[in-house]
């Protein structure tokens, strides 16, 4: 159950951090959002915690 949840916010992470880069690069809306250079740190901070909580439940994990 943990690897699984820790795979979930893992690849959670990866894809908010993706967003914002992606929408800290471009000056039009990306998937209809329209955020300002400051406004993509809250997706950014969001996405970088799911991805280390999600490495931390995967290391916690025993095989």
């Amino acid at each position: 159950m943990k690897r699984t949840i820790g795979t979930i916010l893992t690849s959670m992470g990866i894809i908010f951090i993706l967003f914002a880069c992606i929408a800290f690069m471009s000056d039009k809306a990306v998937l209809g959002f329209t955020l300002t250079k400051w406004e993509t740190l809250v997706p950014f901070v969001v996405g970088a915690l799911f991805l280390f909580v999600g490495v931390g439940m995967l290391n916690k994990v025993a095989d």
